[in-house]
Order: structure tokens, then sequence, then C-alpha cells
């Protein structure tokens, strides 16, 4: 085979590539004309060949670009192969593409005599790419603007998105969650409720809903819906809401406790005093009928009066939900005051109290009802001690990091069944022992006082060994 053969040859497949080429393709030479043009290029604008050949290849461009092609053109010249995406509104057209454009040096013994530029349309590629842009703003923007915290898991329970919401409500930042597994992030939540429905979720491919407290801080109200890519999840901030529940259950209750007192200790003296009243309007003064009815009258009256002086106290309380006059108390000051003001009683008996309660150690409250817990709490062990041994009384208070002050009141006095007193333990008018005189408001006023300051309570108890309260203080 000749070597004018094969050159023909070459010439021919290379013009059958040019021309069949679905890409748009030039050759330039130094100054920028158009040496060549294939069809397709030629079908964007609309011309014929001779139209095109012998101009510059910037005459059929808008002006803002002239400076770009001439300057990837000189690199071109310089023996680089060039690339670059452009949007190109071509001259005198209505076609407006997005090209991906590579020009390609052609070097002929050494010297470079002209470059090829390659144009391949990308426009409905970059349509694509524009639209999954498009709608991942949108998403974005949508899950952005919702008021609930959002984030999504994949089937790997790592994060794959986070909103704004979710870095506000658990004090969290995106960067540190997003690829990474829920689980490393919250170890100590793997084994508890969150982990626990959103499991339910993938297993049953059922949407689940539920309410859980978060790290000890946060009340939060869940929904989580499963898909194939993983876990959409949504919540919200409900503390305040499961407080407010709360608060109405313990308004149901002391409405029970009021319904109590108005029904049996209010009405049962108020009806006596009646009867006797009745009574006395038919005997003669000078019968020691008389004088006896009269005595039981005054008791009726003082015992109704004692009932009535009882609600005073517990509507006082319960309108001071807010504790005016809240302030930093020195607690080992406060106890010794309430156990001063019990200490003939203290000697009476051979008892002792134990303090072990650091100088320095405050609690934020109010200074009447922290007494007022302190000597109900005392006075309980001494009227409740057990006469088979001398009373002692040991209080201590520590500091607890995430709890505020924790105050332990232990007695070794009667003590009670506590399985049997179940839920009655503080409530009003309750008792235990009735032994020794009493109405039931001790404990009763304990609970309140260190509820309305914020505080809970507990208690644990066994019959003749003693018994011992557990108190959360601010």
């Amino acid at each position: 085979m000749s070597d004018l053969f094969q050159l023909r040859e070459s010439e021919q497949r290379f013009r059958a590539l040019f021309e069949n080429n679905p890409d748009l393709v030039l050759f330039q030479d130094k100054k920028g004309m158009i040496l060549d043009a294939n069809p397709s290029y030629l079908k964007v604008l609309d011309k014929t060949k001779e139209e095109v050949v012998g101009r510059l290849l910037t005459d059929f461009l808008p002006e803002y670009l002239h400076d770009l092609f001439n300057q990837k053109l000189r690199e071109a010249f310089e023996g680089s192969k060039v690339q670059f995406d452009v949007e190109v509104q071509f001259r005198d057209t209505v076609a407006c593409l997005v090209l991906f454009i590579t020009k390609v040096p052609l070097v002929v013994e050494g010297r470079i005599t002209g470059v090829h530029v390659v144009c391949r349309n990308m426009t409905e590629q970059f349509a694509s790419h524009q639209l999954i842009r498009d709608q991942a703003h949108k998403l974005n923007t949508i899950f952005e603007s919702i008021t609930d915290a959002f984030f999504l898991l994949d089937r790997d329970w790592c994060f794959t998105f986070v909103n704004t919401e979710v870095e506000r409500l658990l004090n969290v930042r995106r960067e540190d969650l997003l690829g990474r597994n829920m689980w490393d992030v919250f170890p100590e939540e793997e084994n508890g409720i969150f982990h626990e429905r959103y499991q339910h979720a993938f297993d049953t491919g059922q949407a689940v809903h539920f309410e859980a407290y978060f790290r000890q801080q946060v009340w939060l109200d869940v929904k989580a819906f499963p898909s194939q890519e993983g876990l959409s999840v949504y919540f919200s901030d409900v503390t305040e809401k499961v407080k407010s529940q709360g608060e109405l259950y313990r308004q149901n209750q002391d409405l029970q406790q009021f319904t109590y007192i108005v029904s049996h200790n209010l009405r049962a003296p108020l009806a006596n005093a009646l009867g006797l009243v009745d009574l006395l309007g038919s005997l003669e003064k000078s019968t020691p009928d008389y004088e006896q009815t009269l005595a039981n009258l005054q008791a009726s009256i003082h015992q109704l009066d004692a009932v009535l002086r009882d609600m005073n106290t517990i509507l006082s309380i319960r309108d001071k939900q807010n504790v005016d006059g809240t302030e930093s108390v020195q607690l080992a000051d406060m106890v010794e005051q309430a156990r001063l003001n019990l200490e003939e009683l203290i000697a009476q008996c051979g008892g002792e109290v134990v303090l072990n309660i650091p100088d320095d150690l405050h609690v934020l409250g109010n200074r009447a009802y922290l007494y007022s817990i302190f000597f109900n709490l005392l006075s309980n062990a001494v009227k409740y001690r057990s006469e088979e041994r001398p009373l002692r009384v040991e209080i201590t208070a520590a500091a607890v990091p995430g709890k505020g002050v924790e105050v332990v009141v232990a007695d070794n006095g009667l003590g009670f069944d506590l399985e049997k007193a179940g839920a009655d333990v503080f409530r009003l008018y309750k008792r235990f022992h009735s032994t020794q005189p009493g109405r039931g408001m001790g404990l009763y006023l304990v609970k309140t006082h260190v509820e309305t300051m914020g505080g809970r309570i507990e208690v644990s108890s066994t019959v003749n060994v003693g018994t011992r309260f557990i108190m959360q203080l601010r």
C-alpha cells in the first residue's frame, strides 16, 4: 500500500469523523479565524460553510465572551490542551447552549499550525443538574422554614441532613452530626426509648409517634417516618406542655383534697354544730344536759375553726407558686434554727440531731418554707420516735452536679409500712400512727413547700427501723 493511499485514507477517516461528529467542531488559526467548521456547528448557527469559514469565531459570540475565548486560544497555541465550560448565546440565533469546550493544538513537524475546537453541548445535562440543585434548594428551604426540628438518617443510622432547629433545640452543630452515626454522637440514648422506637419504625415500616425526655434536659414530641432510604424525624420541644400537664394533674389532686375536706372534715363538725344549736334551744340552761351540749358545741366549733385554718394555710401556699422572696439561703443555718426551736423537746426524750451540712452550702428558696420543712420533719421525728431506743436524727446535705443540692433527713423512729401507705404518704389528713395526736398536715406541707420551690422529695421507711426523706433542692 503506497504512502499516498494511506494518507488519503487517513484524511477520509478524519473527514468522516469531522463531518459526522455530533459535537460542534471548528479549526482555527492563530488569529482566531475559522478555517473549517463541521455541519453540527453550521446547524446551530443556521449558516452555510461559506458564511463561516474565513471569519473570526468571536464574530459569532457576544462581546463579553471575546476576551475569554481569545485567552483560551492563546493558551492552546502555547501548546496546552485547554478545557472549560461556558454558556453561549450565539449572535443572530435563538440558540443558547451550555458548552464544554476543548481546544487541542495541531502540531505539524514541531510547529503548531492550528487549533481544533470541540464544543460538546451539555445543555440537557446542565438543565438536569440545575433542576436537581433547585429541588435540593427548595427542600432545604422547606426543611429550614418548618417550625419543627428535622433530620434525616440513612439505614446505617448516619445523619444525612440536619436543620437549624435541631441545632438550637439540642445545642449541637450540624457539622458535628452530618455523616456521623447517631449512637456515636448520643451514646447514652442507644439503649433508650429513641433507639427502641426508631428501630420499631425500621422493622415495621410504620411511622412512630412518642414523647420522651432527652438527656434529662428537655421533653420532645417525636414523629419518625421510615422509607427505603432511611428515617425522617421531626420533633418539637414540649417541655412546657408536659409541665402544664403535671400542674393540671397536681391541681386535680388538690381539688380532690378540697372535696375531701368539704365533704368530711368540714361538713361533719358543721352538721354537728347545727344539731347542737337546735338541741340547746330545747334545753333549760340550769340542767347538766345544757352544759354538756354547750361544751360539745364549743368542741365542734374549735374543730371547724382548725379545718378552716388548714384550708387557709394550704391556699396561701398554693397562691405563691412563684415563691415571692426567693433568695440564696445558707442551709446549715436554716436547719440549725429549726433544731434550736425543738431543742427542749429533743432533750426531754433523750434524742440527738446530727448535722452534716457544709457551712458554705446554699440553696435557692424561700426562708419561711425551708424553716417549715425542717421544723415539720424534726417534730415528726420526735413525735413518732421509738420507745425502744434513744431518738437519733441525722441530716446530711451535699451539692450534686446536675441535680442541685441533695438533702437527706433520716431517723430511727417507729417508721411505717410504705407499701401499705402507697400514694397517701404526703396527702392531706393522712396519718399512719394513731398513738399520737395530729391532723396529718405536716408531710403535706413539707411536700408542698419543696415542690413550690422547684424541688422534689422521696421517702423510704421500714416499720420499727426508721424513716428516710431525700430532697432535691435548687
